[in-house]
C-alpha cells in the first residue's frame, strides 16, 4: 500500500509516489515479475490500516500486488483498447 504524508497541496507528493510506483513496476518486469497497482483497495481502507498498522495521518493512494505471473491464466490474456496519445496528452512548444 502506498501511503503519503500530507504536505502543501499534496500534488507533488502524489506525483512522487506515482513516479516511484512506475519505477517499481518496471523493475519488477525487468526481473521477470508481474505487478499491478490497485486503487480499489481504498474500499477496504479501515481493514488495510488495521492489518498493516498504517496511522491515520497517512493517506492511502493505492496498493501494488506483485509476484510471478501465470501466463496460462485466461485473465492474463485480457486486453483493453487505448486512446491515441494525442487524445490524452497536450503538447506545448
Amino acid at each position: 500500500m502506498a501511503g503519503m504524508s500530507s504536505f502543501g497541496d499534496n500534488v507533488r507528493v502524489a506525483s512522487d509516489i506515482g513516479m516511484y510506483a512506475q519505477t517499481f513496476l518496471l523493475s519488477l518486469a525487468a526481473h521477470a515479475l508481474g505487478g499491478i497497482s490497485q486503487t480499489s483497495l481504498g474500499f477496504c481502507e479501515k481493514t488495510i490500516r488495521e492489518f498493516l498498522g498504517v496511522p491515520d495521518e497517512y493517506k492511502l493512494l493505492f496498493g501494488i500486488s506483485f509476484g510471478y505471473p501465470d501466463h496460462t491464466a485466461p485473465c492474463n490474456h485480457a486486453r483493453t483498447g487505448c486512446d491515441p496519445v494525442f487524445g490524452s496528452v497536450s503538447f506545448h512548444q
